[in-house]
């Protein structure tokens, strides 16, 4: 009896039956491994193959299910040389539906054997869901593959992808980072490092001052007439520092002292007489008080002229200017002239501009960099901040902050100057570098 032979339409439709057959067991498979089985033993109810493999893009386990083979040992050498096989037409393959492979189209380290492990006819199916590659399956046999087969395989392919991309298990939120594109992922890089919590700081010129200097002040007014040291001397207690000019007051003093010694003699001569002449006892007394007037002015020229020396009160470090820029300069009464220093009491000074300034609290950390030798910060401690803002002689609006020095040995000498960096309080690594233009934007806009 002859075999009747089955029609092209019926046919089509056993074909169509099988593949939706297969996808129905793919959507119903319990977990990945019995799609896996699904995928490459299953699928050769619809087209007829000797070997397939399934591979997928992950680090763990690439070869994921062999035809054949119920545990897979990743260190066999099969399944070694078919996971460089599957990565290499993962990374050189096309974005078509399905590619026709053979040992031609391998290097050489890999065709070699290929015919020790595999049939000659290849087909590679990359398994796509969503504009992604989540890897693909590799049939191979004996058989030339026909067009309509490989179209049919590339269909299943597209539902064995969707079936195992709904059976992965949840991802927590931070590893879906690894899924997004190159873009996106350099955007939240950057959003969770702009987040960062850093302490804000800002730069300031310092410069180290005396603690608590005394002011040596003018005690009278008068002409600077001669100064007896040089600045940043050491001087001793008591040690002559400047004089003022004093011609006339030594000549005042001088004439004083004559019209005393003249007053003097007359009360002198007057009580003689006054022994022998009533008349002269009566004018005693106004003579005494014309020389106790004399007397007294006397005592205050010769202070005034004591005074116009001015003298150290205590050892110290003698810091002004220069002694060319007050010879000869008119000086007013209380006008501070030089500062008298302590050498072992220093501590910073430092003007921070208004645009820069941030909040400092009380023990707030500063390093100062000193002009001379910035390889060695002085680590010192904010106690002092002025309430409102002065112009300098910079001309640049700033607050006046002090701080007191750490242990230092040895202390820096007064009047060094250098650049230090004040801490404030933690903010985000976004608000460090945009508060300046944030604030520049604020004023601008009047907000």
């Amino acid at each position: 009896m002859a075999v009747q032979q089955e029609d092209p339409q019926q046919r089509q439709l056993r074909g169509l039956a099988l593949l939706l057959q297969l996808q129905r067991k793919a959507r119903a498979a319990e977990d990945l491994a019995a799609l896996g089985f699904v995928i490459v033993n299953e699928s050769r109810s619809l087209v007829e193959y000797r070997q397939a493999a399934l591979w997928l893009d992950r680090p763990m386990q690439p070869v994921a299910a062999v035809s054949g083979i119920a545990q897979l040992d990743m260190h066999a050498p099969y399944i070694v040389w078919l996971n460089d096989v599957c990565r290499r037409q993962f990374q050189t393959g096309n974005n078509s539906t399905y590619q026709l492979l053979n040992a031609d189209d391998l290097p050489e380290s890999l065709r070699i054997e290929w015919q020790q492990w595999l049939p000659v006819c290849g087909l590679w199916l990359p398994l796509k869901v969503q504009g992604r590659t989540l890897g693909g399956w590799l049939l191979a046999r004996e058989q030339a593959w026909q067009e309509g087969e490989a179209v049919l395989l590339a269909e299943l392919s597209d539902a064995y992808a969707h079936a195992w991309r709904a059976l992965q298990p949840r991802k927590p939120w931070w590893r879906g980072l690894y899924t997004l594109t190159a873009l996106k992922r350099w955007a939240v890089a950057v959003i969770l490092l702009l987040l960062i919590p850093v302490r804000l700081s800002v730069l300031a010129p310092a410069e180290v001052i005396a603690a608590q200097p005394t002011v040596i002040r003018a005690p009278l007014e008068g002409v600077v007439d001669t100064f007896q040291i040089q600045p940043n001397q050491a001087v001793a207690a008591d040690q002559l520092l400047l004089t003022l000019e004093n011609t006339d007051i030594a000549n005042r003093l001088e004439v004083a002292r004559k019209v005393l010694a003249v007053s003097e003699a007359e009360y002198r001569k007057t009580a003689q007489q006054a022994m022998f002449d009533a008349d002269s006892k009566a004018e005693m007394t106004v003579l005494k008080g014309r020389m106790e007037q004399h007397a007294a002015e006397v005592e205050y020229l010769a202070e005034q002229l004591a005074r116009s020396q001015i003298r150290a009160p205590h050892a110290g470090v003698a810091i002004f200017s220069d002694v060319h820029d007050w010879i000869g300069r008119p000086v007013a009464l209380g006008e501070r002239i030089l500062n008298l220093a302590d050498p072992t009491r220093v501590e910073l000074e430092m003007r921070v501009p208004v645009a820069d300034f941030i909040e400092l609290a009380d023990g707030a950390e500063a390093v100062m960099f000193l002009n001379i030798d910035p390889q060695h910060p002085l680590d010192a401690q904010v106690y002092s901040r002025s309430y409102q803002a002065e112009v300098g002689t910079d001309q640049v609006l700033a607050y006046r902050v002090k701080a007191r020095l750490a242990a230092a040995e040895p202390l820096p000498r007064i009047g060094l100057k250098g650049t230090a960096k004040l801490y404030g309080q933690r903010v985000t690594l976004f608000y460090y570098l945009f508060r300046r233009p944030l604030s520049g934007v604020r004023q601008w806009l009047g907000l």
